[in-house]
C-alpha cells in the first residue's frame, strides 16, 4: 500500500499541474478527481480515515463541478454519486 500511495501521489501531482494549466479541460479535471479518490482508497485501507475523507472531499468538489457542467453526462453523474457515498461512509464511521 505504501508503494501504491507513493505512485498515486506522483500521478496526482502531475494531474494537478495539468488541471491547473487548463481548468476548462474537463478530462483533466476528471482525471484529477479520480486521482484523489485513488489516494483516498489507499488511505482508507491504511486506516487513515481523516486523510481518506480529505481526499474524497477534494474529489467530490471536482465531481460536483463536472456534473453541474453537463447534467446529462452519466459518467460524471456516477462519479459524483460514488464519491458522495464514500464521503458519507467515512463521516458516519467518524461519528461512531
Amino acid at each position: 500500500l505504501d508503494a501504491a500511495r507513493k505512485a498515486y501521489g506522483q500521478s496526482q501531482a502531475i494531474r494537478e499541474g495539468l488541471a491547473q494549466a487548463d481548468p476548462s479541460n474537463t478530462q483533466w479535471q476528471r482525471d484529477l478527481s479520480v486521482s484523489y479518490w485513488k489516494l483516498g482508497e489507499v488511505d482508507s485501507k491504511q486506516s487513515k480515515a481523516g486523510e481518506a475523507l480529505a481526499m474524497f472531499e477534494r474529489s467530490a468538489v471536482i465531481a460536483e463541478r463536472l456534473a453541474t457542467l453537463d447534467p446529462g453526462n452519466a459518467t460524471w453523474k456516477n462519479d459524483l454519486e460514488w464519491v458522495r457515498g464514500r464521503v458519507a461512509s467515512l463521516r458516519a464511521g467518524a461519528k461512531r
